[in-house]
């Protein structure tokens, strides 16, 4: 199982994706967590995200910015903490697991609905003939409170992605277009992917439209993403087809990493 999370850290993913034109444009900024690019980050983006390379599920996110003196942070969905300093807030983020490697992020300013932001899981399923397609998407809204979209850590609740972005003021048109571009990002994804070393047949890409529209990429979860979030849905359309396509291959082939 070590060996899985290592392959699949964020950090080496990020750079594998960096390398190519196509995707490294919807990337935002990231680097590893230090003093340095903590207050370089600060200074340039504002707010920032501090992630742990290796722990998923929103467990190691901490979303920081300046304050008066020093910093102000937030814990997945706790209550605003503050640092004096740069230093002081890295040992407080390094209690969450102080062997782990952290990354600091630009925090995108991500399209919201009553003042929540939200993000977008794509699911992509390889077929019995072990072609990739897309199966679904849905909006993830954050907790109140939270720096989170996983649903079940912050407390959020699961939207149609249209009618997330209708609510965040999109027109139609718009809605449309961000859609197309959001299915286009992740084929493209996928295609890559093929030469990540790690095999999947089943991968949920997390990307977020930023209030402009803008479509950013934020992680891909090539190993064992959730169904369920799916079965939240009313419409259960996307349910079942992401149920059809993982039948299909599980028919036509063994290999599952």
């Amino acid at each position: 199982m070590q060996r899985i999370v290592d392959r699949l850290a964020k950090w080496k993913m990020h750079r594998f994706y960096s390398k190519h034109p196509e995707i490294s444009r919807y990337l935002p900024p990231t680097a590893k967590l230090t003093k340095e690019t903590l207050e370089s980050y600060i200074r340039l983006y504002r707010t920032v995200y501090i992630k742990a390379n290796t722990i998923h599920t929103g467990r190691g996110i901490v979303k920081a910015w300046p304050a008066h003196t020093g910093y102000n942070f937030v814990r997945v969905r706790g209550k605003v903490q503050h640092a004096d300093s740069a230093s002081q807030l890295i040992n407080k983020v390094r209690e969450i697991d102080a062997k782990e490697l952290f990354l600091v992020q630009q925090a995108i300013d991500i399209a919201e609905i009553h003042g929540r932001p939200y993000d977008i899981r794509v699911m992509m399923m390889r077929d019995g003939a072990r072609r990739w397609q897309f199966a679904g998407m849905v909006a993830k809204v954050n907790g109140s409170g939270s720096v989170v979209s996983n649903v079940r850590r912050g407390g959020g609740y699961v939207l149609p992605v249209a009618t997330a972005l209708a609510q965040s003021g999109f027109s139609p048109a718009q809605v449309r277009t961000i859609r197309d571009e959001l299915i286009t990002l992740s084929k493209k994804i996928m295609k890559y992917s093929e030469k990540y070393p790690f095999f999947s047949y089943q991968c949920g890409i997390d990307l977020a439209v930023d209030k402009a529209g803008r479509p950013w990429m934020i992680e891909v979860n090539l190993h064992n993403p959730s169904h369920g979030l799916f079965k939240q849905l009313k419409d259960q359309t996307y349910y079942k087809r992401v149920r059809k396509l993982y039948r299909d291959y599980r028919q036509h082939h063994q290999r599952l990493i």
